[in-house]
């Protein structure tokens, strides 16, 4: 290696701008996401001593393509008609 290709580190600055703005970034972005689910948290904490103080009695039916319990229903329809087919 000559002295003409080499880089010696001490030339470049160790806080530049842009490492600042990404650090600034990164936590800013934590934040938001952190009150998001601080929220969320709370949200299901209220939701949960509201219900269980009231006597609800309301019937939910939830016929959307990712209810968990439609998807386990086609998971588990799928993993049987697999194992019937490797039968056969």
């Amino acid at each position: 290696m000559t002295f003409a290709n080499t880089y010696t580190y001490s030339n470049r600055e160790f806080f530049d701008l842009r490492t600042l703005f990404k650090a600034i970034r990164l936590i800013v972005v934590n934040f938001i996401l952190a009150l998001i689910f601080l929220f969320l948290t709370l949200e299901e904490l209220e939701w949960a001593t509201f219900s269980s103080k009231e006597q609800v009695k309301d019937e939910i039916i939830d016929e959307t393509s990712w209810n968990l319990k439609t998807l386990l229903d086609r998971f588990q329809e799928k993993s049987i008609g697999t194992e019937i087919k490797s039968i056969l």
